[in-house]
């Protein structure tokens, strides 16, 4: 159980803080945890309700960094897809990936994707290793352009087509749910976490920090979080945190905009993710649940980052350009059901690698900075950060044991075996079967605490399979606090549109028998809600 306990929090002294509730600063929280540091993670708004539910939900293995010769990276990232895979099963999946091929005499070629398909299968050799059957990644291949047309359509017989590489990476099928089973996790290792909390200053004595203060903007009070260690993982908020404290050297930290778009539209036949080039880039189309998404443009931010935004003239120039690589008809504005928007680092190297930094130079000897770059690595950067912690403190080392231990849900030898054993089960008990298969993909070997709000084991109104139990257990197990904290990330109702009218309102008024809202309370919610889904 998520347990928001302010009083608790003020009256513990903490080895650890970790500012920031996107999922590198869960990980790194979780982390910490699980290796024996008292820790808490505090997060300004909800839990993963920034850039990390912002994505493509691709966990990448490392294929697109071949091009850049980074084979540490592609091992690394090879190492925490399969990581992600055996820990979250329930929440991650292999997602197999089509490149069409070029006539041009370069990697876009066949004979170019060839190769670089049998130098990523080399490094990547034990990318299934201790892995279910369910949850194998097969060899790359190459297919003629008959077979390409023969998987994706006829709008693929082209003479720009020359075949296509096909390879298997994995999908994060509720990024926001992953997020929150780090949590569980955490707290299961005696994590604290809080939510809508941000940080309005630091207490320091002999140039350390010996306290953070806080402020809880839900009773609209301040108190202090004393610790002995602070690790700044509040992404694109991480420079505007730094100001808090005056001794430090003004640094600029930039970050790049991100936008994704998402729609209900059918793009390709089957359910692989599609790449296409533009000139300089590669433009992804991911089926994802009933929606494809499709990313990722990119613009630099100069803005402060509370003040983000996505013009509609940005909207259509991205358009624009999908349409001119997508070679079906083109995909109108009204078609785009969902605008996902958020940062990334501006780039510091060009292979994109995350940085540490370590202000201990600056004046202030035990505060940590992270800039990672992309969500499948965040518990490797979770380790590397808690691993810099130890050697800097002189501590000891105790082993990192987050790639073997499950996440919340994730105690099972197989997926595919675990739902063809539990789904039965929920038929019996009288819920319908997508909402049984929502249930046991969301919760995984947890779907039974849902079981326990036995009175409200029916579809909330509007949905055919979000029942009104997952809105009570996020309430009341997962700290949610605001209508957007379920419908966007505790569940389902609308993490890929805006819900109907009827749902949020069935919702808003379930949350408000919980934690006593007015009616004009409930249609205040509603309408914060509803302006999330503006661009």
């Amino acid at each position: 159980m998520i347990k928001r306990n302010i009083e608790q929090v003020a009256r513990t002294h903490y080895d650890l803080v970790v500012i920031g509730g996107g999922i590198n600063g869960i990980a790194t929280a979780y982390e910490a945890a699980s290796r024996g540091l008292k820790t808490c993670l505090v997060e300004a708004s909800d839990f993963m309700s920034q850039t990390s539910s912002n994505s493509l939900k691709i966990i990448h293995g490392g294929f697109r960094y071949l091009q850049q010769a980074n084979l540490p990276r592609i091992r690394e990232s090879n190492r925490e897809r399969r990581t992600l895979l055996k820990i979250a099963p329930h929440l991650v999946q292999p997602l197999q990936c089509v490149l069409p091929t070029e006539s041009l005499p370069s990697l876009r070629s066949r004979p170019g994707l060839c190769a670089a398909l049998a130098v990523n299968s080399l490094i990547s050799f034990d990318r299934s290793k201790g892995l279910p059957p369910d949850k194998q990644i097969p060899l790359g291949n190459i297919l003629s352009k008959q077979e390409l047309i023969q998987l994706l359509g006829e709008k693929f017989d082209q003479p720009a087509f020359t075949g296509a590489a096909v390879w298997h990476d994995g999908m994060a099928v509720n990024s926001e749910r992953l997020g929150i089973a780090f949590i569980h996790s955490g707290v299961q290792n005696g994590l604290d976490a809080l939510n809508y909390c941000p940080v309005v200053g630091f207490h320091l004595k002999d140039n350390k920090i010996i306290g953070v203060q806080v402020k809880d903007t839900v009773q609209e009070k301040e108190f202090t979080i004393s610790a002995d260690f602070v690790i700044n993982a509040a992404g694109a908020w991480a420079g505007k945190l730094l100001k808090l404290l005056p001794s430090l050297q003004e640094r600029d930290l930039p970050q790049c905009r991100v936008m994704n778009l998402v729609t209900k539209r059918k793009l390709f036949p089957g359910k692989q993710a599609v790449g296409l080039f533009d000139h300089e880039r590669v433009f992804f189309f991911a089926p994802w649940r009933d929606y494809w998404m499709i990313g990722t443009d990119e613009a630099a931010w100069q803005a402060e980052p509370e003040q983000l935004r996505v013009s509609e003239e940005e909207i259509e120039q991205f358009l624009s350009r999908i349409n001119k690589v997508y070679p079906g008809t083109p995909l109108r504005r009204d078609e785009i059901c969902l605008i996902h928007k958020g940062f990334v680092p501006g780039r510091f190297k060009p292979d994109g690698d995350f940085k540490l930094l370590d202000h201990q130079e600056e004046g202030v000897g035990n505060l940590f900075s992270l800039q990672p770059v992309k969500y499948t690595t965040a518990r490797d950067i979770g380790q590397k950060t808690i691993n810099r912690y130890f050697r800097k403190m002189g501590k000891s080392f105790k082993k990192s044991r987050t790639v073997e231990f499950p996440l919340e849900g994730g105690v099972m030898e197989s997926f595919t075996v675990f739902c063809e054993e539990n789904m039965p089960k929920l038929i019996a008990a009288g819920i319908e079967q997508k909402a049984a298969r929502h249930l046991l993909c969301n919760y995984g070997s947890s779907y039974k605490k849902i079981l326990s709000y036995a009175e409200f084991l029916r579809p909330l109104s509007g949905s055919d399979e979000v029942l009104e139990a997952e809105i009570v257990y996020a309430v009341k197990e997962e700290m949610a606090l605001h209508l957007d904290d379920v419908v966007r990330r505790r569940t389902d109702l609308g993490s890929g549109e805006r819900p109907k009218p009827e749902t949020l309102t069935s919702c808003a008024a379930l949350m408000g028998s919980l934690l006593n809202w007015s009616q004009e309370q409930q249609e205040a919610e509603i309408a914060r809600c509803a302006s999330l889904y503006l661009s």
